[in-house]
Parts: C-alpha cells; sequence; structure tokens
C-alpha cells in the first residue's frame, strides 16, 4: 500500500547535501511535559527556527492539536527579518483553525499558522497545552522531519510526580535528576546537521533525532490503563472494546440470512467482507478516547462510516454473529520492529482482524489477515503495511505479540510482455500484457472503478511516445482463488491492451530506426555524494519480454550490445537476440531487500547508467536488397 515503485522512467534524483547552507536552521527548540497526577499535565513548547531558503518555509509553520482532552492555554510569536526588526506579532486570535474530523465531531482541532516573509526570517513561537483527562503517552519529540534543516539545540524534558514509573525510547538517553517532589528526564540534542532526503533510504526515524516516552500506569478520559508489557496494552485495550459489539437484531438477522448457505469460515468472511465494502467507508476518527476505543458496531452500521478500530470492530461484530472466531489486533504502518523494551499504545497506528481458518482442506491452520479499512483488496492478501509487521492481537488474556508472516522477494514482481508491430512508415502498433503481482496489484485496483476512457487513458501513459486509440482489451485477476492456493495465494493481476504511436520510429530512406522498448523503462539514480546507506524493505523483480516485428522486406542490421551487471543490492540484465526478421529483447531488474552501506551506491550508480543508456537505445532495421 506504500510501495515506491523503483524502475517507472528515467530520471536523474537531486540530492540536498549537508556540507551546503541548510535550508533552516532551528536555532532552539524546547518541549516540556510536566505531569501533575495521571489526569492532568502541562506541556509548553518552544521554538525559535531561521528560514534560509522559500523551500523550508514549511520549517516555520506552527502547528498545534487540540481537542476534549487537552486545550490550548496560552500562544505568542513573533517573526522577525534580517536585521532583528520585528515583522508580524501573532497573539492567538492570529491563528487559523480547522476542525479535522468535520461533520463528525466538534472537538478536536488544528490551529496554524504559516509565517510568509522574505528570506532569511526568523519564526519564534510559545504555546502551552493544557490535559485534563489524562495521558496515555507523553508527546512524542521530532524536532526535525523535514530534510536539509538544521538543529543547533534541542532539549526534550518531562517532569512527572517522584516515583512515577515512566518508559522510553530514542536516539539519546536521559539525564535523570530528582526535585522536591518531582523525577526529572531530561534528553538534549545539539547540532545535527540534518539529512538529505535519497531515494532508497532507511526510515526517516532511525536518521533523526527522536523521543518517545510514557507513563507505565495512565489514566485517559477517565479510564485507568497499564503499559509495562504488551500484555497489559491488550488486556487495556480488550476492556475498552466491552460492549462494543452492540450489533441490533435487525442486523443480526441479516448476517445469518446473508451466511446461512456458507460451507467454511472463508466463505462466511468473504460474503461479509463484500458486505462491509459495499456499506461502508473509512473516516480517520482520532478523537479523545476514540484513538483506542472502536465506534459501538451499532453506530457503524447505522452511519455506514468508521476509522480502522471501527470497521474492525464491526466486521468482528458480524463474525461472532456467524459463528466466526476472529482476533482484533494493532499495529504500525510505518515500521516492521517497534522499540525495544518500550510498550506504549502510542505506538500503534491501525487495526486490523485476523481470522484463524480451522475448517481443513487447504486452508487449514492459515490465518485470514483482514484490512477492513480497504475492502477491495484481495482476501487473502497481506498488503506491505502488514506483511513483516510485528502486531499485536487483543486477547481477553491480554496482548499476544506476533509477526505478520510476509512474502518471499521473488513474489513480487512486474512482468510485460510487448508485442511491438513497426511499419515502413514510421508508425507502429503496441500489444502490453502486463501481470502485477503482490503489492504491484494494489495501484491498479483503482482501474476497476474506471469508465473504459480513463481505463485506456491510464494504461497509455506508460507508452514513451504519445499514442493513439488507447484500448483495454482485457483485465483478468485470480482475487478469488484463495480458497483454491490457500496460503500460497498471491494476487496477481493481468492487463491486456493496445494502443497506436505515431511515428514511433524514425524512417530514414532504407532504414528504420526503432527504440528498444516502447515503455517507459529506467532506474532512478542520483548526482552527488550518496549521504545515506541503501535500505530496501521489500525486494522486487521488473521482467519486460519484447518482440519486435517488421515489415517482410526489413532485417535487422544493428542490435545494441547485451548488458549483465550487479551490486551489493540490484542486478541489471538484457538480453537481445534475432528470431528471423524478429528481435527479441528481454530487460530484467532485480532490487534485494536489505539495508546496505552508502559506499555501495557508487557501483550501483555505474550499472544504472549503462543500464538506462541501452534501455534508450534504438535497433536499426534495413531494406533487403
Amino acid at each position: 500500500m506504500k510501495r515506491l515503485l523503483i524502475v517507472l522512467f528515467l530520471a536523474l534524483v537531486p540530492v540536498l547535501c549537508c556540507g551546503q547552507e541548510s535550508a533552516a536552521d532551528i536555532l532552539e527548540s524546547r518541549e516540556c511535559f510536566q505531569m501533575k497526577n495521571v489526569s492532568y499535565g502541562t506541556y509548553t513548547v518552544y521554538g525559535k527556527i531561521r528560514i534560509n531558503k522559500e523551500s523550508a518555509e514549511t520549517a516555520g509553520m506552527i502547528r498545534i492539536f487540540t481537542d476534549n482532552d487537552r486545550t490550548l492555554s496560552s500562544f505568542s510569536a513573533t517573526v522577525t527579518n534580517s536585521a532583528g526588526k520585528v515583522i508580524k506579532k501573532l497573539h492567538r486570535q492570529d491563528l487559523e483553525s480547522r476542525a479535522l474530523a468535520l461533520e463528525l465531531a466538534d472537538d478536536a482541532f488544528v490551529y496554524y499558522y504559516m509565517p510568509l516573509a522574505p528570506v532569511p526570517y526568523i519564526v519564534e513561537y510559545e504555546y502551552t497545552l493544557t490535559y485534563k483527562r489524562g495521558v496515555p503517552a507523553f508527546p512524542s519529540y521530532f524536532p526535525v522531519i523535514e530534510e536539509n534543516v538544521r538543529l543547533v539545540k534541542g532539549e526534550y524534558s518531562v517532569e512527572v510526580p517522584s516515583g512515577t514509573k515512566i518508559q522510553h525510547a530514542g536516539t539519546v538517553d536521559p539525564e535523570v535528576k530528582k526535585e522536591d517532589s518531582k523525577d526529572i528526564y531530561v534528553w538534549r540534542f545539539n547540532d545535527y546537521q540534518g539529512f538529505s532526503d535519497e531515494d532508497l533510504m532507511p526510515p526517516v526515524r532511525e536518521i533523526v533525532p527522536h523521543v518517545s516516552a510514557s507513563p507505565v500506569s495512565f489514566m485517559f478520559s477517565k479510564v485507568e490503563g497499564k503499559q509495562g508489557s504488551w500484555e497489559d496494552i491488550g488486556l487495556w485495550l480488550y476492556d475498552l472494546q466491552k460492549d462494543t459489539r452492540d450489533l441490533t437484531e435487525q442486523d443480526k438477522v441479516k448476517i445469518r440470512e446473508m451466511t446461512s448457505g456458507c460451507k467454511n469460515t472463508f466463505d462466511k468472511v468473504k460474503i461479509l467482507y463484500e458486505y462491509l465494502r459495499k456499506t461502508t467507508r473509512y473516516v480517520s476518527i482520532q478523537l479523545g478516547i476514540g484513538g483506542y476505543k472502536p465506534f459501538q458496531a451499532s453506530t457503524v452500521a447505522r452511519t455506514g462510516f468508521g476509522d480502522c478500530k471501527g470497521l474492525s470492530n464491526y466486521m468482528k461484530a458480524m463474525l461472532e454473529v456467524a459463528g466466526v472466531e476472529s482476533d482484533y489486533f494493532i499495529l504500525n504502518t510505518n515500521r516492521a520492529d517497534l522499540d525495544k523494551g518500550y510498550s506504549s499504545v502510542g505506538s500503534m497506528n491501525h487495526a486490523m482482524l485476523a481470522v484463524p481458518l480451522k475448517d481443513g482442506g487447504v486452508m487449514q491452520g492459515d490465518t485470514l489477515w483482514v484490512e477492513c479499512t480497504n475492502p477491495v483488496l484481495p482476501l487473502g492478501y497481506r498488503h506491505d503495511d502488514v506483511a513483516g509487521h510485528q502486531v499485536l492481537l487483543v486477547k481477553n488474556s491480554g496482548g499476544d505479540f506476533i509477526r505478520c508472516p510476509k512474502y518471499e522477494d521473488s513474489v513480487s514482481r512486474l512482468e510485460n510482455k510487448v508485442r511491438l508491430f513497426v511499419w515502413s512508415t514510421g508508425d507502429a502498433t503496441v500489444n502490453v500484457c502486463q501481470k502485477a503481482y503482490l503489492d504491484f496489484v494494489e495501484s491498479r485496483l483503482r482501474l476497476y472503478d474506471l469508465d473504459e476512457k480513463k481505463k485506456s487513458e491510464s494504461v497509455a501513459r506508460n507508452i514513451v511516445v504519445t499514442s493513439n486509440n488507447p484500448k483495454i482489451i482485457s483485465i483478468k485477476d485470480n482475487f478469488q482463488d484463495y480458497p483454491v492456493k490457500g496460503r500460497g495465494f498471491v494476487p496477481e493481476m493481468i492487463t491486456d491492451y493496445s494502443v497506436e504511436c505515431r511515428k514511433y520510429a524514425e524512417s530514414n530512406g532504407d532504414r528504420l530506426f526503432i527504440p528498444m522498448t516502447p515503455l517507459r523503462r529506467g532506474v532512478n539514480w542520483q548526482r552527488g555524494t550518496r549521504k545515506n546507506d541503501i535500505y530496501i524493505e521489500i525486494g522486487s523483480t521488473y521482467l519486460d519480454s519484447i518482440e519486435i516485428n517488421v515489415p517482410i522486406n526489413y532485417e535487422p542490421e544493428s542490435l545494441p550490445k547485451s548488458v549483465n551487471m550487479d551490486c551489493a543490492f540490484a542486478s541489471f540484465s538484457s538480453d537481445i537476440k534475432t528470431e528471423g526478421s524478429k528481435v527479441i529483447v528481454v530487460l530484467k531488474t532485480v532490487f534485494k531487500a536489505g539495508r546496505y552501506p552508502k559506499e555501495s551506491y557508487s557501483d550501483y550508480k555505474t550499472a544504472v547508467r549503462k543500464f538506462n543508456s541501452m534501455c534508450t537505445s534504438r535497433i536499426v532495421f534495413k531494406r533487403k536488397g
């Protein structure tokens, strides 16, 4: 669901180097949370930021989030120019505000202000939020979230009543001291030079300074809880869900009728999954205790919307009525591995369902990982926001921390079989059979919802030259094959299409100069010195097989040389040969999952340049006789 398609088009990726002048400097950043008791605390934030370049103006943007559990108590800010002259003084009434869940709730707002002035200028602000209904987690500290921003001085502190146990994780350890009746934890960060945003880089969280912290015992919206372990969190969440699966008798009767003819668990899940798709829509709602407790199932059934918690809980309620056991679970979609030794409800950002299959046959012992917020996904498919991730099953015995199985890298691939017919005029017809597997399927699912014209236009964008009369011949998938293949199921989507291209080839007397591939083909690479190590979360394969046909009175005269190149984390190859009057081209690119030192990027860059040059080369055909 979040895959970045690496091999898309020929491009140079610009990279900002930290040796250059930073786009913005955080001259000072201070954040302090003072916890008075389990239900009350204040959070004071101070920032002083110099904007050096217009490209970094968002680094000076002020954003403040409030809801029924936290209110804005004070705010002030000034914007000054390079000479120290005050351009604008800001007070609370100068902030813009917007509801975060328009028409769904009225207790969550973001207050914001975007300073705009001739660079360089300085934004200085301070505000305080009052937490009045409990604190399940202290605000995370991420002073740098944008590229080419330097942190000169940063400090994060947490003050708690003496003896209060907290847990924390971050890039540095805190200084701990006792003062009167409180314990004080202080994290300091000085002279962080910033990061460069690069392709194939590790997650930003692993690069920037940050701190996450939370109390072991807490209260939130008048609900007490413990999070000293994942088992504790599972129990707390399980208790929050009590009495939320309150479907009406009318709903229950309908569910039993829909599933009465089902032969096994999978069939029941399939019918209810389709019903969920047709009758609900996803809306993100993270308000107060609603950030952890799902909406009532009856509310979701009545309104037709819910967030990940509400929709998963609603699906679980329907499955219970149908006699199907399922486990509600939470995870972090952005991180496969969580911080060791740090168990906090604030570490997770998504909820789903796991349905164990116990009916025998090919599905016996398998688990369905059900994404309730996007039920257009094939049932039985573990999308890349969950595959390989640690997840917490919420059970009455507590949290059960497991890992969702991932797929082999070799399964993730995109294949194009192309037949290219070139006429003596240089015009061409291109027929493509594209096979997408696993997470490559996700970006193509929207084709089903487009009209025929937009479908055709969508696939035609993959052709390198202007094309006419794009036409979808067929779209096929195997989304219903899970009962046949069980845990070996891999989503597959096959799209057949054709396009006509005017002047695809250059005609020069007795010769045709034909681009070797009509598809957008090439690999991204960057100029300059690599700043980050290379990180590839999911390996992938791209394979193009191209058959070039020309008029019978032409024959190949000149072919590009085949290449075969490897680096630590990728390989590139081409095989170009003749079969009678045809030319057959096979292009293959493989990216290998893993983490690699930045020094290996130079070999990659060398290989990519050669491969890209070969991809853009032309094959020369001459007229016979």
